[in-house]
């Protein structure tokens, strides 16, 4: 709703106010959750890089990962997600909600470990894995969701 005071009008003017700050600066936002006004602080980050977040090619349009974005897992990600740094893989960082991965139950949060039996270390081992099946062929996925490992086949 606001942004240290001003008022905020849509998501794009969201956006640009906050681009426009400093990394590891502190905003003071107030927001609208479950329906009642909070005012809340938060400490701002930098986005991951290119070769740290990527999402699916389009030119794959009709790939099981298309709609998937995946950040490496960085300290301060483990960090937020409460695993352990020695976690190895990439998160999902958005699922489209239309997607087939949404379908197979694919979660922000979840890190994939494995993409069809490949290990998955990186952002750039996850693009390899999807990337060497047929555009409409399965990916098998091993993620780890909490405390919990399970398989996906997207």
């Amino acid at each position: 709703m606001e942004i240290n005071g001003t008022p905020i009008a849509n998501a794009n003017q969201l956006r640009l106010l906050i681009g426009e700050m400093a990394p590891q600066g502190t905003v003071k936002m107030k927001v609208l959750r479950n329906g009642v006004p909070q005012n809340v602080s938060i400490k701002l980050g930098e986005f991951p890089s290119k070769q740290e977040r990527a999402s699916v090619d389009k030119k794959s349009e009709d790939s099981a990962l298309e709609g998937v974005t995946v950040e490496n897992v960085t300290a301060e990600v483990a960090r937020e997600l409460k695993i352990s740094p020695a976690t190895k893989g990439v998160v999902v960082e958005e699922v489209s909600p239309a997607s087939r991965a949404a379908e197979a139950g694919l979660k922000p949060g979840d890190v994939i470990q494995e993409a069809n039996h490949q290990a998955v270390k990186s952002v750039n081992d996850f693009r390899s894995a999807v990337n060497s099946k047929a555009k409409d062929d399965a990916v098998l996925l091993l993620v780890r969701r909490g405390d919990n490992t399970l398989f996906l086949t997207v």
